[in-house]
């Protein structure tokens, strides 16, 4: 019985280490670049309510970039 509570203590601790910092640090990543996004779309939220016809503007010039941006095979 003592065996087995052993091998699951160090199974677990195992686990915990393999994780370790680096999963501590992906999340503090992910959680920062959500706050990020979160905030970028607040700003775009704002200035599309207060300059409607600037926000379509812009929008209308990153689709024509992105557009232009795709694969090189399609004018081919």
């Amino acid at each position: 019985m003592e065996h087995y509570e052993e091998i699951d203590r160090l199974n677990t601790r195992l686990q915990w280490e393999s994780r370790g910092p680096l999963a501590h640090l992906a999340g503090e990543a992910a959680d920062a670049l959500a706050a990020r996004a979160k905030a970028l779309a607040g700003w775009v939220r704002e200035n599309a309510e207060e300059l409607p016809l600037v926000s379509l503007l812009c929008a209308f010039q990153l689709g024509f970039a992105a557009g232009r941006w795709g694969s090189r095979r399609a004018k081919y």
